[in-house]
């Protein structure tokens, strides 16, 4: 993507598009989609939640996939839980919290837990079969030892930062979720590996999607920040269409 300064973004009301990923798993022979939704930094306003919802319902994907950070502030929390329940009652939902889930303690963080069809999977394992009969097994990073070794399914892992990721782990994973970064929230150019610089020099994932071996990395910029400075970044939320 070449520099432009028309899209430099300051404000809650920063450009939001919805970024397509298609992985092909079966040869063609899958269509199961998948929203990833990533760090959206809730304070007091609920908007940005409007425009999400409009975006799921006219995706109207398999499963919703959260990978943390949806709130800065209490209130925020409170705004999350709302939509969730909301959300929960059309779709199902599996998600991880993030390092700002956290940060208010258990009670804050709680709120996220207990909603009706929606899952989290940071200690647990999730089992979803796709309407073609594909097992997919769904589990957080920390959780990834409990992943069953089956050629014949497929291991989704959900993790909040993906600086995180053990190369040397990565055997039994074929698609990787991740967020946290924002894409470095300034972005000058693409470099030969497509990855965003000048986030790259810190950040080995800071990049829309790599493949390392059998393993597909994608990891989204997210839909919000807690210091709303982003140039040449858009807010996203990532459809992912496996094949």
């Amino acid at each position: 993507m070449p520099f432009k300064l028309s899209h430099y973004l300051f404000s809650p009301r920063m450009e939001l598009i919805e970024r397509q990923e298609k992985i092909n798993f079966f040869g063609g022979k899958e269509n199961f989609s998948i929203i990833h939704i990533s760090d959206i930094h809730l304070w007091y306003s609920t908007r940005i939640l409007k425009k999400i919802k409009a975006i799921i319902f006219s995706n109207n994907p398999d499963l919703i996939f959260l990978t943390g950070d949806y709130y800065d502030i209490p209130k925020g929390a409170y705004n999350f839980r709302e939509f969730l329940c909301d959300i929960s009652q059309a779709y199902t939902i599996i998600f991880i919290k993030g390092n700002h889930d956290t940060i208010y303690g258990t009670k804050i963080s709680n709120l996220l837990l207990g909603i009706q069809n929606c899952f989290s999977v940071e200690n647990e394992l999730f089992i979803y079969k796709s309407k073609q009969g594909n097992t997919y097994n769904i589990t957080s990073w920390r959780n990834k030892q409990n992943l069953p070794n089956n050629k014949t399914e497929t291991n989704i892992v959900l993790i909040h930062n993906p600086e995180k990721i053990n190369t040397k782990e990565l055997t039994n994973i074929q698609l990787i979720l991740a967020g946290h970064l924002h894409g470095g929230q300034f972005i000058f150019f693409k470099t030969k590996k497509n990855s965003n610089f000048p986030g790259c020099l810190l950040y080995k994932h800071c990049v829309d999607r790599k493949q390392i071996l059998n393993t597909t990395i994608v990891v989204s910029k997210g839909l919000g920040d807690t210091f709303p400075f982003r140039l040449n970044c858009s807010r996203e939320i990532v459809k992912i269409i496996i094949e």
